[in-house]
């Protein structure tokens, strides 16, 4: 019974699975054709991971071991793929135990059909037999652009999570660690394990080569660009758009909004919630990642994770880059996410009086008739003070956390909107929340709110 590798390589940070149970509220109509295209991006996958393996110049990191044991025992490279799947899967069980939910068990009946496709794409590239190098290295490019463009189709679908990516979703869940260095290190020991089986079974390194990290570079880059240019797949899919965020009312100046920016630790967001139940007004902060998760079919975690991020060109962050997130019209999950969130955003402040603290939210209301925007900032003591007094944080944590967080913030903020973030001609409004006290910032900013987005509601 033949199974096969799946195409993994370079899949998403949190990819989400829309199973059966989940779709219920999915028309009909739509789950088809998600699941149709999902398996025709199956089948492309299985041509790509063969043409590269035809190429005779290594295989992917993660096709590395069912490909060397297939050379040496008399299996189909799907059936010996089978039995790693079959790994994978017991590895996530061991790994999340009471966490592994039965949904997770779909990925053995998509392994199947991934090994079906896979020998007969074998047998379909037969004549395939490159006679020169130059020859090996285009029949590589092209094998890594086809399984991009497969892989790109399977994002588009969004429907089932494979067993090579969720191995590494549940390594990252477990460990806490960034996805990037989960899936370096996984390919890495994959490709490591392979040379050991290669050396026991040949006495030689067989079926790993230069063709291995090519592979493992560029199908993420190719899958990228195809998700560009499968966007117009979108409306076919979908049976009618399903917006999480009512529409814009036409009355856009009946309300108001304060967008507070923080340095973290100083309090910003004991502070705008203070302000918004003084007002009697929304408050909206770590709720926009559970609508941005909501709007673009993603788990809370990974927009928790991507949303203050920034795209990188360094090619040691390409290849930790998730080229393949199912969140749609981006050029990476970061900036993908930026444009979710700002739209968002403004939608709410446009239906609603709110607070919204963080998410650059100060430019994206920046065209608002009736917004106080506000910077809260603090010596290093004092964020140091409540990080480990009011909040629990250890010392040397939320010293490491001081330094990174709003290092990223600033990164992002730069990268997004061309501005410096913590440059108080940015805000209306810059308040020294370890010098003033909070209670102050907050009588400080409804006395500004009074006199100017409030003097104005009559």
């Amino acid at each position: 019974m033949p199974f096969a590798h799946s195409g993994q390589h370079n899949r998403p940070k949190y990819f989400v699975l829309l199973h059966l149970k989940k779709n219920r509220n999915m028309p009909l109509q739509e789950t088809i054709k998600r699941y149709l295209l999902f398996i025709i991006g199956v089948f492309i996958n299985s041509l790509g991971i063969c043409l590269i393996i035809k190429a005779s110049l290594g295989s992917s990191p993660i096709s590395g071991i069912p490909y060397v044991t297939s050379l040496y025992y008399p299996l189909s490279f799907g059936t010996t793929t089978l039995i790693f799947n079959l790994l994978l899967v017991f590895g996530q069980i061991a790994i999340l135990r009471r966490d592994f939910k039965q949904r997770e068990w779909l990925q053995l009946p998509v392994a199947f059909l991934l090994g079906v496709f896979i020998d007969i794409s074998m047998w379909l590239l037969a004549w395939v037999i490159p006679t020169n190098y130059p020859l090996q290295i285009v029949t590589l490019l092209c094998g890594c652009a086809i399984l991009g463009f497969g892989v790109s189709l399977e994002v588009r679908a969004n429907v089932v999570m494979l067993a090579g990516e969720a191995f590494v979703q549940a390594v990252t869940k477990k460990s806490g660690k960034e996805f990037g260095f989960v899936k370096v290190g996984f390919d890495t020991s994959l490709t490591l394990l392979a040379c050991i089986t290669s050396l026991i079974l040949f006495g030689s390194i067989e079926g790993i080569r230069e063709g291995t990290i090519i592979a493992a570079l560029t199908v993420g880059i190719f899958a990228r660009y195809f998700n560009n240019k499968t966007a117009f797949i979108e409306p076919w899919l979908t049976a009618q758009p399903q917006a999480s965020i009512a529409p814009e009312p036409d009355d856009k100046t009946s309300h108001y909004v304060i967008t507070i920016a923080r340095e973290y630790g100083s309090g910003g967001r004991e502070i705008g919630r203070s302000i918004a139940q003084s007002l009697g007004i929304a408050f909206y902060d770590k709720e926009l990642i559970t609508l941005a998760a909501a709007e673009s079919n993603l788990q809370t975690d990974f927009v928790e994770q991507t949303e203050q991020t920034t795209p990188s060109n360094n090619i040691g962050e390409l290849f930790k880059e998730d080229f393949t997130t199912p969140i749609k019209r981006g050029a990476t999950a970061s900036e993908a996410l930026f444009a979710t969130q700002s739209k968002i955003i403004s939608k709410l402040a446009a239906q609603q009086s709110c607070v919204i603290v963080g998410r650059c939210a100060n430019f994206v209301l920046r065209d608002h008739p009736r917004r106080l925007s506000v910077f809260i900032h603090a010596s290093y003591n004092s964020k140091l003070y409540r990080l480990t007094h009011d909040y629990g944080e250890a010392p040397a944590v939320a010293a490491d956390k001081l330094e990174w967080t709003d290092a990223a913030r600033a990164r992002h903020c730069k990268t997004f909107t061309g501005s410096t973030w913590n440059d108080a001609r940015n805000y209306h409004l810059s308040l020294d929340s370890g010098t003033l006290g909070i209670a102050t910032c907050c009588q400080t900013i409804l006395d500004a709110a009074t006199h100017t987005i409030l003097a104005e509601k009559k």
